[in-house]
């Protein structure tokens, strides 16, 4: 039984290493590729398990099978979603323009707090500035004052500090970005080829490994 368990479990280990590769080099899934693992993991379980397979080490085998399946998917995903985050944060770069933008925003927080009177542009606002013409010039030149008054080494780090703030906000999008992906990749044809993969490897893991059952 627990050698029957150990060869299901390499088999849903290669089944899902499997899934997730085609998944990444092709752009796509393939559903065939579940009752590949399916039957994998049911001739590993079937194999090790010798004389002690029953419907017992199948239905093991079967749980198993869904489990690779499941990583399998997630893998795949978290692969693509992973690249997609290493080359944002390999792009993104706080330049010093965005440096006094982040500070601006700090002094309208500020003066917003005191109830300080600002005077925005015609048309802009908080939730619009992006460089010094979006913002009230009093604040601006509060931000850049800011600004000259930091040593190099200063400046240096409060950009660094930016990019890693940046960073984790969007590692938290890609994260849920990644579960919903991974919600929404099981459909209709997923359930059916799962469903096969579920018999093949409850067949096999059963030690049915002729395919002619019992005579």
């Amino acid at each position: 039984m627990i050698k029957g368990m150990i060869g299901g479990l390499i088999g849903g280990a290669i089944g899902a290493a499997v899934w997730a590769a085609v998944g990444y080099y092709t752009g796509h899934e393939n559903g065939w590729i579940a009752c590949l693992v399916g039957a994998l993991v049911g001739l590993l379980t079937g194999v090790l398990a010798g004389d002690d397979a029953s419907p017992l080490t199948g239905a093991a085998a079967a749980i198993i099978a869904v489990a690779a399946i499941a990583a399998g998917k997630y893998a795949w995903i978290h692969i693509y979603v992973s690249k997609a985050s290493a080359k944002m944060h390999s792009e993104y770069r706080v330049t010093d323009e965005i440096a006094m933008v982040a500070i601006a925003d700090q002094v309208v927080e500020e003066w917003e707090k005191s109830s300080k009177p600002m005077k925005w542009p015609d048309g802009k606002s908080k939730d619009e500035a992006e460089d010094e013409a979006d913002y009230p010039k009093e604040v601006w030149s509060d931000a850049k004052a800011r600004w000259d008054a930091m040593q190099p080494g200063q400046r240096d780090t409060y950009k660094k500090d930016l990019e890693e703030n940046h960073h984790a906000v969007m590692d938290e999008v890609l994260a849920t970005v990644q579960a919903e992906a991974f919600k929404r990749s099981f459909d209709l044809f997923d359930i059916i080829f799962a469903a096969l993969a579920v018999a093949s490897a409850f067949k096999l893991g059963s030690g049915d490994l002729t395919g002619g059952g019992d005579d």
